[in-house]
Protein backbone atom coordinates (compact mmCIF):
# COMPACT_ATOMS: atom_id res chain seq x y z
CA UNK A 1 0.00 0.00 0.00
CA UNK A 2 2.87 2.41 0.79
CA UNK A 3 4.32 1.70 -2.66
CA UNK A 4 1.04 2.94 -4.07
CA UNK A 5 1.30 6.10 -1.94
CA UNK A 6 4.78 6.72 -3.32
CA UNK A 7 3.46 6.42 -6.86
CA UNK A 8 0.71 8.91 -5.99
CA UNK A 9 3.35 11.33 -4.66
CA UNK A 10 5.03 11.13 -8.05
CA UNK A 11 1.70 11.67 -9.80
CA UNK A 12 1.08 14.91 -7.90
CA UNK A 13 4.76 15.98 -7.75
CA UNK A 14 4.79 15.92 -3.95
CA UNK A 15 8.13 15.44 -2.18
CA UNK A 16 6.90 14.26 1.20
CA UNK A 17 3.74 13.51 3.12
CA UNK A 18 4.05 13.58 6.91
CA UNK A 19 1.53 11.74 9.07
CA UNK A 20 1.19 12.27 12.81
CA UNK A 21 -0.53 9.63 14.95
CA UNK A 22 -1.30 9.45 18.67
CA UNK A 23 -3.57 6.75 20.10
CA UNK A 24 -4.82 5.93 16.59
CA UNK A 25 -5.84 9.52 15.84
CA UNK A 26 -4.88 9.15 12.16
CA UNK A 27 -6.82 6.38 10.40
CA UNK A 28 -4.49 6.53 7.40
CA UNK A 29 -1.44 6.01 9.61
CA UNK A 30 -3.22 3.02 11.13
CA UNK A 31 -4.11 1.66 7.71
CA UNK A 32 -0.67 2.16 6.16
CA UNK A 33 1.67 1.66 9.12
CA UNK A 34 0.16 0.15 12.28
CA UNK A 35 -2.80 0.47 14.61
CA UNK A 36 -0.73 -0.82 17.56
CA UNK A 37 1.40 2.26 18.29
CA UNK A 38 -0.26 4.17 21.12
CA UNK A 39 2.24 6.99 21.75
CA UNK A 40 3.10 9.83 19.38
CA UNK A 41 4.45 8.47 16.09
CA UNK A 42 5.44 10.36 12.94
CA UNK A 43 5.79 8.94 9.44
CA UNK A 44 7.62 10.68 6.59
CA UNK A 45 6.62 9.19 3.24
CA UNK A 46 8.77 10.23 0.28
CA UNK A 47 8.96 8.98 -3.29
CA UNK A 48 11.75 6.61 -2.26
CA UNK A 49 12.07 6.25 1.52
CA UNK A 50 9.82 5.84 4.53
CA UNK A 51 10.88 7.19 7.93
CA UNK A 52 8.91 6.24 11.04
CA UNK A 53 9.68 7.93 14.36
CA UNK A 54 8.49 5.79 17.27
CA UNK A 55 8.59 6.40 21.02
CA UNK A 56 10.67 3.85 22.93
CA UNK A 57 7.51 2.94 24.87
CA UNK A 58 6.23 1.42 21.64
CA UNK A 59 9.52 -0.18 20.59
CA UNK A 60 8.16 -3.68 21.32
CA UNK A 61 5.34 -3.05 18.87
CA UNK A 62 7.61 -2.47 15.88
CA UNK A 63 6.78 -5.93 14.53
CA UNK A 64 3.20 -4.70 13.98
CA UNK A 65 4.39 -2.35 11.22
CA UNK A 66 2.83 -3.57 8.00
CA UNK A 67 5.51 -2.29 5.63
CA UNK A 68 8.80 -4.23 5.33
CA UNK A 69 11.36 -2.85 2.91
CA UNK A 70 15.01 -1.85 2.73
CA UNK A 71 13.87 1.75 2.24
CA UNK A 72 12.06 1.73 5.58
CA UNK A 73 13.91 3.57 8.35
CA UNK A 74 12.63 3.07 11.91
CA UNK A 75 13.91 5.66 14.36
CA UNK A 76 13.37 5.40 18.11
CA UNK A 77 13.11 8.49 20.31
CA UNK A 78 12.77 8.81 24.08
CA UNK A 79 11.79 12.40 24.99
CA UNK A 80 10.28 15.44 23.29
CA UNK A 81 13.78 16.87 22.96
CA UNK A 82 14.94 13.65 21.37
CA UNK A 83 11.94 13.71 19.01
CA UNK A 84 12.82 17.24 17.86
CA UNK A 85 16.39 16.12 17.16
CA UNK A 86 15.23 13.09 15.17
CA UNK A 87 12.85 15.25 13.13
CA UNK A 88 15.73 17.57 12.30
CA UNK A 89 17.87 14.59 11.24
CA UNK A 90 15.20 13.28 8.89
CA UNK A 91 14.48 16.69 7.36
CA UNK A 92 18.19 17.24 6.84
CA UNK A 93 18.51 13.79 5.27
CA UNK A 94 15.71 14.78 2.89
CA UNK A 95 17.61 17.98 2.08
CA UNK A 96 14.96 20.29 3.54
CA UNK A 97 12.03 19.70 1.17
CA UNK A 98 10.41 23.01 0.27
CA UNK A 99 6.85 21.71 0.40
CA UNK A 100 5.39 19.27 2.91
CA UNK A 101 1.93 17.71 2.65
CA UNK A 102 -0.03 17.34 5.89
CA UNK A 103 -3.35 15.64 6.58
CA UNK A 104 -5.88 18.46 6.64
CA UNK A 105 -8.74 19.44 4.37
CA UNK A 106 -9.28 22.58 2.29
CA UNK A 107 -12.67 21.24 1.18
CA UNK A 108 -14.45 20.99 4.56
CA UNK A 109 -14.18 17.22 4.40
CA UNK A 110 -14.19 15.68 7.89
CA UNK A 111 -12.88 12.39 6.49
CA UNK A 112 -9.65 14.12 5.44
CA UNK A 113 -9.30 16.74 8.17
CA UNK A 114 -7.21 14.47 10.42
CA UNK A 115 -5.21 17.23 12.12
CA UNK A 116 -7.54 19.47 14.07
CA UNK A 117 -6.81 23.18 14.14
CA UNK A 118 -4.84 23.13 17.38
CA UNK A 119 -2.92 20.00 16.45
CA UNK A 120 -2.05 21.46 13.06
CA UNK A 121 -0.58 24.57 14.72
CA UNK A 122 1.48 22.53 17.20
CA UNK A 123 2.66 19.91 14.70
CA UNK A 124 3.55 22.35 11.91
CA UNK A 125 5.52 24.39 14.44
CA UNK A 126 7.44 21.23 15.39
CA UNK A 127 8.27 20.50 11.75
CA UNK A 128 9.15 24.12 10.99
CA UNK A 129 11.78 24.42 13.76
CA UNK A 130 14.71 22.96 11.75
CA UNK A 131 13.86 25.30 8.87
CA UNK A 132 13.93 28.32 11.18
CA UNK A 133 17.15 27.11 12.77
CA UNK A 134 18.98 26.85 9.44
CA UNK A 135 17.23 29.77 7.71
CA UNK A 136 15.36 27.58 5.23
CA UNK A 137 11.87 28.03 3.79
CA UNK A 138 9.04 25.52 3.87
CA UNK A 139 5.42 25.55 2.73
CA UNK A 140 2.71 23.29 4.09
CA UNK A 141 0.01 22.01 1.76
CA UNK A 142 -2.94 19.67 2.09
CA UNK A 143 -2.43 15.96 1.44
CA UNK A 144 -6.09 15.66 0.43
CA UNK A 145 -5.46 14.83 -3.24
CA UNK A 146 -3.05 12.09 -2.19
CA UNK A 147 -5.61 10.70 0.25
CA UNK A 148 -8.48 10.92 -2.24
CA UNK A 149 -6.49 9.05 -4.87
CA UNK A 150 -5.47 6.43 -2.31
CA UNK A 151 -8.92 6.09 -0.76
CA UNK A 152 -11.10 6.12 -3.85
CA UNK A 153 -9.74 3.03 -5.57
CA UNK A 154 -11.21 -0.21 -4.25
CA UNK A 155 -9.27 -3.47 -4.14
CA UNK A 156 -10.41 -6.46 -6.20
CA UNK A 157 -11.57 -8.16 -2.98
CA UNK A 158 -13.59 -5.10 -1.98
CA UNK A 159 -15.15 -4.88 -5.45
CA UNK A 160 -16.12 -8.56 -5.49
CA UNK A 161 -17.63 -8.36 -2.01
CA UNK A 162 -19.48 -5.14 -2.80
CA UNK A 163 -20.96 -6.79 -5.90
CA UNK A 164 -22.29 -9.57 -3.69
CA UNK A 165 -23.64 -7.12 -1.10
CA UNK A 166 -25.24 -4.95 -3.80
CA UNK A 167 -26.99 -8.02 -5.22
CA UNK A 168 -28.25 -8.91 -1.73
CA UNK A 169 -29.43 -5.32 -1.19
CA UNK A 170 -31.28 -5.42 -4.49
CA UNK A 171 -32.96 -8.72 -3.59
CA UNK A 172 -34.06 -7.40 -0.19
CA UNK A 173 -35.68 -4.42 -1.89
CA UNK A 174 -37.35 -6.68 -4.47
CA UNK A 175 -38.74 -8.92 -1.70
CA UNK A 176 -39.98 -5.84 0.13
CA UNK A 177 -41.80 -4.44 -2.89
CA UNK A 178 -43.42 -7.85 -3.46
CA UNK A 179 -44.61 -7.88 0.17
CA UNK A 180 -45.92 -4.32 0.58
CA UNK A 181 -49.62 -3.95 1.20
CA UNK A 182 -51.58 -0.88 0.16
CA UNK A 183 -52.69 1.13 3.23
CA UNK A 184 -49.46 0.25 5.09
CA UNK A 185 -47.77 3.27 6.64
CA UNK A 186 -44.26 4.37 5.72
CA UNK A 187 -43.10 3.27 9.17
CA UNK A 188 -44.67 -0.18 8.72
CA UNK A 189 -43.00 -0.53 5.32
CA UNK A 190 -39.63 0.44 6.82
CA UNK A 191 -40.10 -2.16 9.56
CA UNK A 192 -41.02 -4.75 6.93
CA UNK A 193 -37.74 -4.02 5.14
CA UNK A 194 -35.77 -4.52 8.36
CA UNK A 195 -37.48 -7.86 8.97
CA UNK A 196 -36.80 -9.06 5.42
CA UNK A 197 -33.18 -7.95 5.80
CA UNK A 198 -32.86 -9.98 8.98
CA UNK A 199 -34.43 -13.07 7.42
CA UNK A 200 -32.30 -12.78 4.27
CA UNK A 201 -28.99 -12.22 6.05
CA UNK A 202 -29.57 -15.15 8.44
CA UNK A 203 -29.49 -17.54 5.50
CA UNK A 204 -26.36 -15.99 3.96
CA UNK A 205 -24.20 -14.85 6.85
CA UNK A 206 -22.14 -18.03 7.24
CA UNK A 207 -21.77 -18.69 3.52
CA UNK A 208 -20.24 -15.27 2.89
CA UNK A 209 -17.94 -15.15 5.96
CA UNK A 210 -19.93 -12.20 7.28
CA UNK A 211 -19.66 -12.00 11.06
CA UNK A 212 -21.87 -8.93 11.65
CA UNK A 213 -24.45 -6.97 9.68
CA UNK A 214 -26.67 -3.96 10.24
CA UNK A 215 -28.55 -1.20 8.48
CA UNK A 216 -26.14 1.12 6.66
CA UNK A 217 -27.20 4.19 8.69
CA UNK A 218 -29.29 4.98 11.75
CA UNK A 219 -32.64 5.83 10.11
CA UNK A 220 -32.32 3.26 7.31
CA UNK A 221 -34.41 2.59 5.32
CA UNK A 222 -35.93 5.87 4.21
CA UNK A 223 -39.42 5.27 2.81
CA UNK A 224 -41.53 8.02 1.23
CA UNK A 225 -44.88 7.73 -0.56
CA UNK A 226 -47.10 9.93 -2.71
CA UNK A 227 -47.09 13.59 -1.65
CA UNK A 228 -44.16 12.94 0.69
CA UNK A 229 -41.85 12.43 -2.29
CA UNK A 230 -41.66 16.23 -2.50
CA UNK A 231 -40.19 16.46 1.02
CA UNK A 232 -36.69 15.43 0.01
CA UNK A 233 -34.53 12.36 0.24
CA UNK A 234 -33.50 12.44 3.90
CA UNK A 235 -36.95 12.73 5.42
CA UNK A 236 -37.79 9.95 7.86
CA UNK A 237 -40.75 7.55 7.40
CA UNK A 238 -44.05 8.81 8.79
CA UNK A 239 -47.54 7.53 9.62
CA UNK A 240 -48.70 8.42 6.12
CA UNK A 241 -50.37 5.44 4.46
CA UNK A 242 -49.53 4.15 1.01
CA UNK A 243 -52.61 4.91 -1.07
CA UNK A 244 -53.64 3.68 -4.52
CA UNK A 245 -52.07 6.01 -7.10
CA UNK A 246 -49.03 6.78 -4.88
CA UNK A 247 -45.45 6.30 -5.92
CA UNK A 248 -43.17 4.82 -3.25
CA UNK A 249 -39.44 5.34 -2.87
CA UNK A 250 -36.81 3.51 -0.84
CA UNK A 251 -33.31 4.61 0.18
CA UNK A 252 -31.67 1.54 1.69
CA UNK A 253 -28.31 -0.06 2.35
CA UNK A 254 -26.62 -2.69 4.46
CA UNK A 255 -23.40 -2.71 6.47
CA UNK A 256 -21.44 -5.97 6.62
CA UNK A 257 -18.34 -6.94 8.58
CA UNK A 258 -16.36 -9.88 7.22
CA UNK A 259 -14.30 -12.42 9.16
CA UNK A 260 -11.04 -10.69 8.16
CA UNK A 261 -12.28 -7.40 9.68
CA UNK A 262 -13.23 -5.68 6.42
CA UNK A 263 -16.37 -3.51 6.73
CA UNK A 264 -18.34 -2.55 3.62
CA UNK A 265 -21.53 -0.60 2.91
CA UNK A 266 -24.15 -0.47 0.17
CA UNK A 267 -26.46 2.42 -0.70
CA UNK A 268 -29.28 2.00 -3.23
CA UNK A 269 -32.69 3.46 -4.08
CA UNK A 270 -35.68 1.88 -5.79
CA UNK A 271 -39.08 3.17 -6.94
CA UNK A 272 -42.54 1.62 -7.13
CA UNK A 273 -46.18 2.51 -7.78
CA UNK A 274 -49.38 1.46 -5.96
CA UNK A 275 -51.96 0.50 -8.58
CA UNK A 276 -55.49 1.82 -8.41
CA UNK A 277 -58.38 -0.67 -8.54
CA UNK A 278 -58.89 -0.37 -12.29
CA UNK A 279 -55.20 -0.22 -13.22
CA UNK A 280 -52.88 -2.97 -14.49
CA UNK A 281 -49.99 -0.64 -15.35
CA UNK A 282 -48.83 2.71 -14.06
CA UNK A 283 -50.23 5.82 -15.81
CA UNK A 284 -48.10 7.57 -18.41
CA UNK A 285 -47.06 10.45 -16.14
CA UNK A 286 -45.62 7.99 -13.59
CA UNK A 287 -43.90 5.96 -16.33
CA UNK A 288 -42.37 9.18 -17.61
CA UNK A 289 -40.93 9.96 -14.16
CA UNK A 290 -39.47 6.46 -13.91
CA UNK A 291 -38.09 6.31 -17.45
CA UNK A 292 -36.49 9.75 -17.11
CA UNK A 293 -34.62 8.57 -14.01
CA UNK A 294 -33.48 5.35 -15.70
CA UNK A 295 -32.33 7.17 -18.84
CA UNK A 296 -30.42 9.81 -16.86
CA UNK A 297 -28.52 7.15 -14.91
CA UNK A 298 -27.68 5.17 -18.06
CA UNK A 299 -26.33 8.29 -19.74
CA UNK A 300 -24.37 9.24 -16.64
CA UNK A 301 -22.76 5.79 -16.50
CA UNK A 302 -21.29 6.30 -19.95
CA UNK A 303 -19.20 9.17 -18.55
CA UNK A 304 -18.08 7.58 -15.29
CA UNK A 305 -14.52 7.07 -16.49
CA UNK A 306 -11.16 7.70 -14.78
CA UNK A 307 -10.23 11.37 -14.65
CA UNK A 308 -13.68 12.70 -15.57
CA UNK A 309 -14.57 15.48 -13.13
CA UNK A 310 -17.51 14.90 -10.83
CA UNK A 311 -19.32 18.04 -12.00
CA UNK A 312 -19.21 16.83 -15.62
CA UNK A 313 -21.18 13.67 -14.79
CA UNK A 314 -23.52 15.70 -12.57
CA UNK A 315 -24.32 18.11 -15.38
CA UNK A 316 -25.14 15.27 -17.80
CA UNK A 317 -27.49 13.53 -15.37
CA UNK A 318 -29.07 16.68 -13.95
CA UNK A 319 -29.83 18.17 -17.38
CA UNK A 320 -31.64 14.99 -18.36
CA UNK A 321 -34.06 15.63 -15.49
CA UNK A 322 -34.58 19.36 -16.06
CA UNK A 323 -34.87 19.04 -19.86
CA UNK A 324 -37.71 16.57 -19.30
CA UNK A 325 -39.57 19.43 -17.59
CA UNK A 326 -38.97 18.49 -13.97
CA UNK A 327 -37.55 20.79 -11.26
CA UNK A 328 -33.89 20.61 -10.31
CA UNK A 329 -33.05 18.64 -7.18
CA UNK A 330 -31.12 20.15 -4.28
CA UNK A 331 -28.54 17.43 -3.61
CA UNK A 332 -25.55 15.75 -5.25
CA UNK A 333 -26.11 13.35 -8.12
CA UNK A 334 -23.68 10.89 -6.57
CA UNK A 335 -20.92 10.16 -4.08
CA UNK A 336 -18.18 7.60 -3.40
CA UNK A 337 -19.41 4.55 -1.50
CA UNK A 338 -18.13 1.26 -0.15
CA UNK A 339 -15.93 1.63 2.92
CA UNK A 340 -18.54 4.02 4.30
CA UNK A 341 -21.95 5.09 3.04
CA UNK A 342 -20.29 8.34 1.98
CA UNK A 343 -16.61 7.70 1.25
CA UNK A 344 -13.95 10.32 0.68
CA UNK A 345 -13.20 11.35 -2.90
CA UNK A 346 -14.86 13.11 -5.80
CA UNK A 347 -18.51 14.08 -5.38
CA UNK A 348 -20.76 14.05 -8.44
CA UNK A 349 -22.41 17.41 -7.93
CA UNK A 350 -22.46 21.03 -9.06
CA UNK A 351 -19.17 22.70 -9.98
CA UNK A 352 -19.46 25.09 -7.04
CA UNK A 353 -18.33 22.22 -4.80
CA UNK A 354 -14.54 21.84 -4.68
CA UNK A 355 -14.81 18.07 -4.48
CA UNK A 356 -16.80 18.02 -7.72
CA UNK A 357 -13.64 19.23 -9.45
CA UNK A 358 -11.80 16.06 -8.49
CA UNK A 359 -11.52 13.35 -11.12
CA UNK A 360 -13.19 9.97 -10.76
CA UNK A 361 -10.75 7.16 -9.98
CA UNK A 362 -10.51 3.86 -11.86
CA UNK A 363 -11.92 1.01 -9.75
CA UNK A 364 -13.64 3.57 -7.57
CA UNK A 365 -17.31 2.99 -6.75
CA UNK A 366 -19.77 5.89 -6.89
CA UNK A 367 -23.52 6.24 -6.70
CA UNK A 368 -25.74 7.86 -9.31
CA UNK A 369 -28.97 9.04 -7.66
CA UNK A 370 -31.00 11.63 -9.59
CA UNK A 371 -34.37 12.64 -8.14
CA UNK A 372 -37.63 13.99 -9.50
CA UNK A 373 -38.55 16.07 -6.50
CA UNK A 374 -42.32 16.43 -6.86
CA UNK A 375 -45.34 14.87 -5.20
CA UNK A 376 -45.58 11.35 -6.70
CA UNK A 377 -42.07 11.79 -8.05
CA UNK A 378 -39.29 9.32 -7.52
CA UNK A 379 -35.62 8.51 -7.20
CA UNK A 380 -33.37 5.64 -8.20
CA UNK A 381 -29.83 5.06 -6.96
CA UNK A 382 -27.31 2.70 -8.52
CA UNK A 383 -23.80 1.78 -7.36
CA UNK A 384 -21.37 2.09 -10.27
CA UNK A 385 -17.81 0.85 -10.76
CA UNK A 386 -15.58 3.22 -12.74
CA UNK A 387 -13.69 1.65 -15.66
CA UNK A 388 -11.83 3.20 -18.59
CA UNK A 389 -14.77 2.22 -20.82
CA UNK A 390 -17.47 3.73 -18.60
CA UNK A 391 -19.42 2.77 -15.52
CA UNK A 392 -20.48 -0.79 -14.70
CA UNK A 393 -23.34 -1.28 -12.23
CA UNK A 394 -22.50 -3.54 -9.28
CA UNK A 395 -25.78 -5.44 -9.62
CA UNK A 396 -28.89 -5.53 -11.79
CA UNK A 397 -30.19 -2.01 -12.27
CA UNK A 398 -33.86 -1.15 -11.94
CA UNK A 399 -35.37 -1.25 -15.43
CA UNK A 400 -39.01 -1.84 -14.51
CA UNK A 401 -41.21 0.06 -12.09
CA UNK A 402 -42.30 -2.08 -9.15
CA UNK A 403 -46.11 -2.39 -9.17
CA UNK A 404 -47.91 -2.82 -5.85
CA UNK A 405 -51.39 -4.36 -5.89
Amino acid sequence: MLKKVQNILKMFSKDVWILYNHENSDKYFCKLISENLSTSSICFITKKDIYILINELDSKNIDSIKYKDENLHIIIYSTNTSLQEKIEDVIADLKFPKEIALSYSTMSDKNIDILGHGEFIAFSKLIRKPYVKYNKKVKFSSAEKIIYELDSEKTSLEINRLKILATITNKILEKTFNSIKISSTEIQIANLTRQITQDTMKTLINKLEIVEYDMAWDNCPIVLTGVNLAKGGHSTPSDKKLLPGDTVYFDFGIKAKFSDGMVLYTDMQRMGYALKTNEEVAPKNIEKVFNTLVDSIEEGMEYTKPGVKGYVVDEIVRQKITKAGYPDYNHATGHPVGRQVHDSGAIITLKISKRSRLGLVENGIYTLEPRINIANGGSIEEMVLVTKYGGIPLCDTQKKLYLIK
